[in-house]
């Protein structure tokens, strides 16, 4: 999960609920020697699903280039600003980082990327994995059930179950474009638009390609793929949903931390019950606030749980927003149900754990036909047909059960969520081997979640945050203001996120304090002030605090 450092460092500014964004709309802030324009972020319909005290989010975006300041140094600046009657004082300030995402670059000819109306084509499986040779087995009782499920559904005949896509875009004369795709609400967070279609472009750190062909597994329409005369059927999990394009990438390895949060408001402002995410990184208070806002508006969000090479590298644990409590976190398992993970294997696998966050209904596993290095495709949905792991087949099951679970009156938004979850998280598989360290909640069961009725009785998911518990016992840490607390938290938790010798030994950073061993105490904070992406003003504070 490396941050991609960039020229002009955006900031992300929290500040009181009663602040009204369009009246400091346009202010002009100098920080380190650089003017920041200050901008609303994000959506005030979604703030208000979280309650008259969810806080105000501004961008500040640099009129130019800006000093070679660490992204958080110039957070810390932004903060010790005197405040103003017409600059409200600030309550948090995180940099817009620029995040990467781990994938693998295909094996074919980059000719294989030609953007336009391809045919579906099959491909051979990988060598790496368990294989299976029909073609969408993915869909089958013995596995996902998603083909059973979708049938006794059916087509709706009155109002059909919205869903977010946030990805890379599509490619707009694709064969396996979902059948309800709603143009008229594409949006683009990329570029800041209204068209969130796929330019096609092919580059070094591009994907394209890929959001297209999660959009062709959520709800593809009908296909005949070539060489495949037995399948005549829907590639897509769910195709009669409503469909919401959402682009806030240009690949699956850079994206902005705004990109991602405003594009998750977006999908609560336009109706979606459900929002499927397709990359993650570190974790970002700005996201937490975003899928707290998605919880109380009763929208369920389903996202990766990360890929790794390398054996582990940058991590084998599930990254952001699939780690917090609110979101669904889905990976994959082979098509023998064995883990999408192999120690000592230096290819593409998936990420899992920590173990314990799976006990806490967070975790679900699917079977999938997609290759190692993902959704990489733009006609060959079926490239390699023996590794799964990806948050669309959980969101067709959810879609699913939201279009045939009709929600009760009087009850909270969040249940709707919460009932969701449960009833993916109920008629899972629990019989694989240490599920709970690689298949969380279980693998995938969409027919038999269909039968899980609407339960009422689920308790409300602990609200997301962004924290470092460990802090709290240095001296000095609880001295500071609670804007500079917060700040300091969190670029803690990004740094632990980052560090394989934090990981080892704590591998949860939500974990007490008093839970942890005073050696192991001591061992993460040297880690933390060895680390070298740490900013001066973090560095300054953890060499001189102590236990």
């Amino acid at each position: 999960m490396p941050v991609i450092p960039v020229s002009r460092t955006r900031l992300l500014i929290e500040v009181a609920p009663d602040i009204e964004p369009a009246e400091v709309a346009g202010e002009i802030r100098v920080v380190a020697g650089s003017q920041f324009h200050i901008a609303p972020s994000g959506s005030v319909r979604a703030r208000a699903a979280q309650g008259p005290a969810a806080p105000v989010w501004l961008m500040a975006t640099p009129a130019m280039t800006t000093s070679r300041v660490h992204p958080w140094d110039l957070a810390h600046d932004f903060a010790s600003q005197p405040s103003t009657r017409a600059t409200p004082p600030v309550q948090f300030v995180e940099p817009d980082l620029l995040q990467s995402f781990v994938y693998e670059r295909p094996p074919e000819s980059p000719e294989m990327f030609r953007f336009g109306g391809r045919v579906c084509e099959p491909g051979a499986p990988s060598p790496d994995w368990p294989s299976r040779e029909e073609f969408a087995w993915h869909l089958g009782d013995e596995f996902s059930q998603l083909a059973s499920a979708r049938a006794f559904v059916g087509a709706p005949s009155g109002n059909r179950v919205r869903i977010g896509i946030l990805d890379t875009g599509f490619d707009p004369v694709h064969s396996t474009l979902p059948l309800q795709l709603m143009l008229e609400l594409q949006r683009d967070f990329l570029d800041d638009d209204l068209d969130a279609t796929d330019p096609g472009t092919s580059g070094l750190g591009d994907n394209p390609g890929h959001g297209t062909a999660t959009l062709a597994l959520l709800a593809g329409r009908r296909v005949q793929p070539q060489g495949e005369s037995a399948f005549d059927d829907f590639l897509g999990g769910a195709p009669h949903v409503e469909v919401v394009p959402i682009r806030i990438a240009d690949s699956v390895i850079h994206f902005s931390s705004s990109a991602m949060a405003e594009g998750i408001e977006y999908a609560i402002t336009s109706g979606c019950r459900a929002i499927s995410i397709s990359m993650g990184g570190l974790p970002t208070r700005r996201w937490a606030h975003a899928v707290n806002a998605a919880y109380e508006a009763g929208v369920a969000i389903f996202a990766a749980a990360g890929n790794n090479v390398r054996d582990g590298f940058p991590t084998r644990e599930t990254v952001w927003p699939a780690r917090f409590n609110r979101v669904v976190s889905v990976c994959g398992a082979t098509s023998d149900k064995s883990p999408y993970f192999k120690s000592g294997f230096d290819g593409l696998q998936g990420n899992f754990g920590p173990e314990d966050k799976a006990h806490r209904h967070r975790r679900l596993h699917t079977q999938h036909p997609l290759g190692r290095d993902g959704l990489q495709r733009r006609g060959e949905h079926e490239r390699r047909r023996n590794v799964l792991g990806h948050a669309t087949g959980r969101r067709c099951s959810g879609d699913l059960w939201c279009q045939h679970r009709t929600s009760p009156t009087n009850i909270e938004r969040w249940q709707r969520a919460e009932a969701v979850r449960h009833a993916l998280f109920t008629s899972a598989d629990k019989s694989p081997p240490n599920r709970f360290k690689f298949f969380g909640q279980g693998l995938l069961r969409a027919r038999d979640a269909l039968d899980v009725p609407f339960d009422t009785s689920q308790p409300k998911a602990q609200k997301d945050n962004v924290w470092f518990p460990l802090l709290n016992l240095l001296t000095g840490f609880d001295e500071l203001s609670v804007a500079r607390r917060r700040m300091l938290e969190v670029e803690a938790a990004q740094l632990a996120a980052s560090s394989p010798e934090i990981i080892e030994v704590l591998p949860d950073p939500d974990v007490p304090p008093d839970q942890i061993p005073s050696d192991d105490r001591q061992r993460i904070l040297e880690a933390l002030r060895r680390h070298r992406s740490a900013s001066s003003t973090f560095q300054a504070f953890i060499t001189e605090a102590s236990f």
